[in-house]
């Protein structure tokens, strides 16, 4: 067996010295972290929710599938490790790969440190800390295989016939999430597309096939209603500093949550520094050989999509656009686009680190400085990130698994309070997570969808939660939330007071109420408003969808294996 080369061995220590500086503190202890939407649960039971059968928006599809298929095997917080630790690992290595195959690096030979300047930039920047605080670690996997998709355009571009590569990068990167397909697909076309017309048809069906698996849930979910009223302007990117939201944004900073933005970043000092390192690597583009003008297109074409919204004609231009396709409401937090311009950053920064290294003579050692200054910049300007931002440990209390074990699978559960979909539980520090109820348990979890923002209220988009809201309105909320299908509600202690429909409770302890509202009469067993009867005809398209997908998939493999076999595989 073949050793790695000695350089895909630093690649690999670099990587992995960047994901333990990172994720230390989960890797070395027990518990979860749990924050924003980052939810994982001991056991994540399968439904059919997770493949996009339900009435809400696949937002997790299919990616839920997977961490359910994955939690059958191996507790859930091993899973979240794996995934966290993985992608670091995925995203350091690719683009250290994607450096050392580009057209310039077999000219000028960029060295070890060129290809860590690029790990640490495109691992170690304000847009994965502020992902990785919001919790939204399914998008940072996304961002973290974009450089396997960049590599698979390349190899595209140069023989439309090895397709592999990129079939699987894609097909990966869509399984995380919506965005994460859609840039993907972006990121293919810059890269891949020339004069050969068989590029252009193999992008298409790649990029359509793999988004298949999020596209055909959401154009199918006919009763969903999604809001565009002042989304757009609520999710903008914002100033963090008072070097203003460009300042933000080019120093690949500047989410919308602002209670979540680290302390330096406050600072209008390491901003313009953050940002004299985004021009720095951007300079760098210019020794990028041929594709420095696709490099840089696609580069500011991802800071021009999360600018836009920003500004206050960008904001109602797409809401206006919206209004007649609800669908672009999905893009409502444009600053999660922002990550293919960390792509062409990190890629920059490495040329630009060739470059000076370039300029070292004799007496003229002090361009050293700036090399290993380029190199360690990213962590300078953001320590908050070492040891993931400061998030700490949770783990569940026994309540939640005991409830779980009353639950049916077949069982409908409303969960209360009834505002909003975030929680701050006192056994994880009050911070928000969105509620972990309809992951924990079994059968159809309930939980009102809303989005409560600082100025404003994103109402919810589930059908089934507007008719929870009017049961719950009425004068005998108990006998109309029979009458829906619903036999539990769970109240989860601790946070504002709530009137609970009159039931049987059946467990009380560690902040969790379970009321069992059979007892006081029958509970609907068909379909209701609450519990609608996916179409057939709508389950047969989106198994069809998922299908294509993996077929994708696998013709991906093999593709590759194939190639590999033949003795052209190329880095």
């Amino acid at each position: 067996m073949r050793r790695p080369p000695a350089s895909v061995s630093v690649d690999v220590a670099v990587s992995l010295a960047v994901a333990v500086a990172v994720l230390g503190p989960l890797l070395v202890g027990g518990g979860f972290w749990l924050v924003g939407d980052m939810v994982f649960v001991p056991r994540q039971p399968w439904k059919d929710a997770w493949l996009g059968l339900d009435e809400s928006l696949p937002r997790a599809v299919p990616m839920d599938a997977l961490v359910s298929l994955a939690s059958q095997v191996l507790p859930g917080a091993l899973v979240q490790r794996v995934l966290l630790l993985g992608g670091f690992l995925a995203g350091g290595v690719g683009v250290a790969r994607l450096v050392a195959r580009s057209t310039a690096a077999r000219a000028t030979g960029h060295r070890w440190y060129a290809r860590a300047a690029a790990t640490t930039l495109f691992c170690w920047n304000p847009w994965v800390l502020e992902r990785l605080l919001i919790g939204q670690w399914a998008i940072l996997l996304g961002y973290l295989l974009l450089p396997w998709v960049a590599l698979g355009a390349l190899r595209l571009r140069q023989d439309p016939r090895d397709a592999g590569p990129a079939a699987v990068a894609l097909a990966a990167a869509a399984v995380c999430s919506p965005s994460s397909g859609a840039m993907a697909f972006a990121v293919l076309a810059v890269l891949a597309l020339g004069r050969d017309r068989r590029t252009w048809l193999t992008v298409a069906v790649i990029g359509t096939v793999a988004n298949l698996v999020w596209a055909v849930p959401a154009l199918t979910a006919d009763a969903v209603r999604v809001s565009t009223d002042g989304v757009f302007a609520a999710f903008a990117a914002r100033a963090e500093s008072g070097a203003g939201v460009v300042a933000s944004t080019l120093s690949l900073g500047g989410i919308w949550k602002t209670s979540i933005v680290p302390g330096e970043r406050t600072s209008s000092v390491v901003v313009l520094l953050a940002c004299l390192l985004s021009l720095a690597a951007l300079a760098g583009l210019r020794h990028a050989g041929p594709d420095r003008r696709r490099w840089l297109g696609l580069g500011l074409g991802a800071l021009l999509v999360a600018l836009v919204p920003a500004t206050g004609w960008g904001a109602d231009l797409l809401e206006s656009l919206a209004s007649g396709v609800p669908g672009l409401a999905l893009l409502r937090d444009s600053h999660r686009f922002l990550a293919p311009f960390g792509l062409v950053l990190a890629i920059g920064a490495a040329h630009t680190v060739t470059h000076l290294r370039g300029l070292v003579r004799p007496r003229r050692g002090a361009w050293w400085s700036a090399v290993v200054l380029l190199v360690a910049a990213p962590v300078l300007l953001l320590p908050s990130l070492a040891l993931g931002g400061g998030i700490p440990r949770s783990s569940y209390p026994q309540a939640w698994g005991d409830v779980a074990e009353l639950v049916g699978d077949d069982d409908v559960t409303v969960v209360l309070p009834w505002t909003g979909s975030y929680r701050g539980y006192a056994w994880n520090d009050r911070r928000a997570v969105l509620d972990p109820a309809p992951r924990f348990l079994p059968g159809t979890v309930i939980v009102d969808d809303s989005v409560l923002l600082e100025d404003t209220v994103v109402p919810p988009e589930d059908p089934r939660v507007l008719a929870v809201a009017e049961a719950l309105e009425a004068a005998d909320p108990a006998a109309a939330l029979r009458a829906e299908g619903v036999r539990w509600v769970l109240v989860e202690q601790g946070m504002v007071e709530v009137e609970v429909p009159p039931g049987t409770v059946r467990y009380d302890a560690d902040g969790l109420t379970l009321v069992d509202l059979a007892g006081g009469g029958t509970v609907a067993d068909g379909p209701t408003a609450v519990r609608p009867e996916a179409p057939q005809v709508r389950r047969i398209l989106v198994g069809f969808g998922h299908g294509l997908a993996i077929l994708l998939l696998l013709a991906g493999v093999v593709a590759i294996l194939r190639t590999g076999s033949n003795g052209r595989h190329t880095t």
